[in-house]
């Protein structure tokens, strides 16, 4: 509810500023060529880092709900925006080794070599298409509003096999420890956002930044797990980051929000 109210308060603040702050020189030929404000038919790549991605940089734990990292733009009109946005993001880690460790049968030590395997991967992708709405290109600075529906996917999955030794009568026998998990969830959110940016120069260039607050949906929001201990049996239960259990059958929904700061920068351009 606060986050709602500061978003609102913004954009409030921003529609103001919007019917407000009026140039009191000529406005500037809508011709991207020279650098000047876009127009219907216009297109431009939007660029901008968020603050909760660049937080995601530091802690990867974090998931990313915020707005898209990388728009294209299409002026339908000369104040209404077109954009289709586009996230990715993954890690993929692999290690094969040994480690020594003693084991002791009857009255003699023995020490083995014990192959280790880790794979460990993550995905998630973003698709956003979106609209924005552009207020009157007389003002000094564009301020425009905005939502977009982003859709996609978060995946997960780890696999760790160890050789174990264990003694049976006298005699050594080996094991294959298995722990293996494994996360898919569809992801569905709305974005809603609002948006100042300043003109460049003569360049097609604008600078700027987006505040926006974003509502998140994630289905099958459990993990599967499949163990395989020392004595050959297999366990199989589900988990969950909220739920702290271990489940035999679970479907798990999730709902997430949260507020952004991004700032932009974008390239305009067209082809007449």
């Amino acid at each position: 509810m606060k986050k709602a109210f500061i978003t609102l308060t913004i954009c409030l603040a921003f529609v103001g500023l919007a019917q407000a702050q009026l140039s009191e020189g000529e406005t500037y030929a809508s011709k991207i060529v020279n650098g000047n404000r876009p127009e219907y038919g216009d297109w431009g790549l939007y660029f901008g880092p968020s603050f909760m991605e660049i937080k995601e940089l530091v802690n990867p734990q974090i998931r990313v709900v915020g707005l898209p990292l990388i728009n294209v733009k299409y002026y339908a009109t000369d104040k209404l925006e077109i954009r289709a946005g586009l996230q990715y993001g993954g890690k993929t880690t692999k290690a094969n080794g040994n480690f020594n460790q003693e084991y002791f049968l009857e009255d003699n030590t023995i020490e083995k070599s014990i192959p280790l395997v880790s794979k460990n991967f993550s995905r998630n992708f973003r698709f956003s298409p979106g609209v924005a709405y552009h207020f009157s290109p007389k003002n000094i600075l564009d301020v425009y509003m905005g939502a977009s529906i982003p859709f996609g996917f978060d995946a997960q999955s780890s696999i760790n096999e160890s050789e174990f030794y264990k003694n049976e009568n006298g005699d050594l026998k080996k094991y294959i420890y298995k722990d293996n998990a494994s996360y898919n969830s569809f992801v569905l959110g709305l974005n809603a956002f609002i948006g100042l940016q300043a003109f460049v120069a003569d360049l097609p260039l604008s600078l700027g930044f987006e505040y926006g607050l974003s509502g998140l949906l994630r289905t099958n929001d459990q993990t599967y797990h499949e163990n395989t201990d020392m004595d050959g049996n297999i366990q199989k239960y589900y988990t969950s980051n909220k739920l702290f259990h271990e489940f035999t059958s679970l479907d798990c929904r999730s709902k997430y929000m949260n507020s952004d700061v991004r700032f932009t920068i974008t390239y305009y351009f067209n082809n007449k």
